[in-house]
């Protein structure tokens, strides 16, 4: 069957068109047609302009070809997990939107940077070839074999018909040299400039170096292992022998007959000369510029002493150095005078057994001792600048001829703090005296705000009360009515949905009935309305009547309900639309 096309006529009802229950008989044909076709089904699938969509929550959206067919798009075809462009010699172009990437699980292709989201490894299993020019900033390690073509180069290295040269000059190696300020490792038998290797031998063919028939000579270092024998010396097990018992050191002792110099020092006799002339010590003198520890008494004439260690007493003039202790003679002071514009510099001081003065503090050392600094006569104990309990006093000067108030920009307790009557503890001010009044009062004309409120200064009328101008300023007002057994209110509320929501609650102990006046308004769909209704309970229940009602519309914005809930009675409105709309309503509620 054909499309059926609906005929709306000419002009507007002018009886040409199909009647009512034909138009209708074409719709339900249309219908009936497109739902009769096999597997057409839109239930779960929304066609909205360019857009398919599945309508479904998490429902995938499936192109699901017959038997071998594929997912045809212009230019590509989708077959199973193979993508394939159907344009000859075009490419495949992924493109994302502004600053997006294209990834691949944990792989990302930024522009023409490879990257992981998960910052670990990339993994190239198979094999590599860069037919460009291969850079890399950061470590490189091989596990594997490199294999490098002839004429390759490696920074400055140059690999190429078994010769590597280096463009700086400090390696080459080509027809059978080699040459490196490095180690080098040669097999039996090969050259390395003067020097030759063969059959366990060393030859210099400057003289410098000759190792050959277990003869062994060299200006530098020489290393030799556990046994060996050099001339008439055997090393071994940490001793040293001489065959012709000239020298023998063993367990840690050396002797010999002749004598024994060690750098400058010639030790001969009893004696140990120096050739410098640092040290001489014979016929029991000994002259040093060094360390001197001397165990016993010992007179020095003019000494110079740059490292000092006696055993004893050490008296210089009236001071005695013994121990731990310095001591003067009988009544004599001990002053520390430094030169100059030096310092004497004490890193701990105990006074009397008693004071304590250690870097930057001073205590008392005495359990419950007073520290008292007091000057002497009319004198005045001076500090330029104090921190009393991390409070800060810089600057200020308290007291004068007679005594000054302070002006302290912050003043920090850490425990309560009391002025004459008041205390202060945390976040309390309270009074000590017994019935003590807690007044606050502003100087002159000021007043006493807290919080952000300004109190009046002075005390209204009897039944007046504290009322707030908006900003703040509170003043003392006469009450128009005066309620013992109901309380009046007024609120407003907001409502943007159809789903029953909550007005306004009142408590079931608390209140029996309630009355309301309700403006609303849509102004969305500039719809007003006002309604009356009252509201009572049985502690269980909650009934409520609505009367009154007034509107602009054809009907109603909102229906009312009541119940109880967690020992309230709830006020619910339900409104028609999900429009916002705005509850404006004055409550006069009455006690139980």
């Amino acid at each position: 069957m054909g499309r059926l096309v609906l005929n709306v006529g000419q002009n507007a009802n002018d009886g040409t068109g199909d009647t009512l229950r034909d138009a209708m008989i074409k719709v339900n044909d249309n219908f009936t047609e497109v739902y009769a076709s096999a597997g057409f089904d839109l239930t779960s699938i929304s066609v909205t302009g360019n857009e398919i969509r599945a309508t479904r929550t998490n429902d995938d959206l499936v192109f699901s070809p017959a038997g071998g067919g594929a997912v045809v798009f212009p230019a590509l075809t989708i077959d199973g997990n193979n993508i394939v462009g159907t344009r000859s010699n075009e490419d495949i172009n992924l493109l994302p939107a502004g600053t997006g990437n294209v990834v691949f699980g944990a792989i990302q292709i930024a522009g023409t940077t490879l990257s992981s989201t998960d910052s670990s490894t990339i993994n190239i299993n198979e094999g590599l070839i860069v037919d460009g020019t291969l850079s890399v900033s950061g470590a490189t390690t091989f596990s594997g074999t490199i294999s490098a073509g002839s004429g390759t180069t490696i920074g400055n290295l140059t690999l190429a018909d078994g010769s590597i040269t280096d463009s700086s000059g400090a390696i080459s190696f080509g027809n059978e040299n080699l040459t490196t300020t490095g180690t080098m490792t040669a097999a039996s038998g090969s050259t390395f400039g003067n020097i030759t290797l063969a059959d366990g031998s060393i030859t210099d063919s400057s003289g410098a170096i000759s190792f050959g028939n277990e003869n062994l000579s060299t200006t530098g270092t020489m290393t030799a292992g556990s046994g060996s024998t050099i001339g008439n010396l055997t090393l071994a097990d940490g001793s040293i022998t001489d065959s012709g018992g000239s020298i023998s050191f063993g367990d840690e002792n050396l002797s010999t007959t002749g004598t024994m110099t060690v750098g400058t020092l010639t030790m001969a006799g009893g004696s140990i000369t120096d050739s410098s002339g640092a040290i001489s010590f014979g016929n029991e003198n000994l002259t040093t510029t060094g360390t001197l520890q001397v165990d016993g008494t010992a007179t020095l004439g003019a000494v110079t002493v740059s490292s000092l260690n006696i055993t004893g007493t050490l008296a210089i003039d009236n001071l005695n150095f013994q121990d731990n202790e310095i001591t003067s003679d009988s009544n004599a002071d001990i002053r520390l005078t430094p030169g100059g514009t030096g310092s004497v510099i004490i890193d701990n001081l105990t006074i009397d057994d008693n004071i304590n003065i250690t870097d930057n503090e001073i205590k008392t050392t005495v359990s419950n001792s007073d520290l008292v600094i007091s000057p002497s006569g009319t004198g005045s104990v001076s500090i330029a600048k104090a921190d009393i309990n991390s409070g800060a006093i810089d600057g200020t000067a308290i007291g004068a001829t007679t005594p000054a108030a302070g002006t302290f920009t912050t003043l920090t307790v850490t425990s309560a703090l009391t002025l004459e009557g008041v205390t202060i503890d945390d976040n309390t001010v309270k009074t000590n005296s017994s019935n003590a009044n807690l007044e606050l009062s502003g100087n002159g004309t000021g007043g006493v705000t807290i919080s952000g409120f300004t109190f009046p200064t002075s005390d209204g009328s009897s039944g007046q009360f504290l009322k707030t101008d908006g900003a703040g300023t509170l003043s003392f007002a006469t009450a128009g009515a005066t309620l013992n057994h109901s309380d009046l209110a007024d609120a407003t509320i907001t409502v943007a949905t159809s789903t029953t929501s909550v007005m306004n609650t009142f408590a079931v102990a608390t209140y029996r009935s309630a009355k309301y006046f309700v403006s609303m308004s849509d102004t969305t769909n500039s719809r007003f309305e006002m309604a009356e209704f009252n509201v009572v309970h049985d502690g269980s229940d909650a009934y409520i009547t609505s009367f009154g009602g007034t509107t602009d519309h054809t009907g109603p914005l909102t229906t009312f309900t009541a119940d109880v809930s967690g020992g309230n009675v709830r006020v619910l409105v339900t409104n028609t639309s999900s429009d916002s709309l705005v509850f404006k309503f004055q409550r006069i509620v009455v006690d139980v």
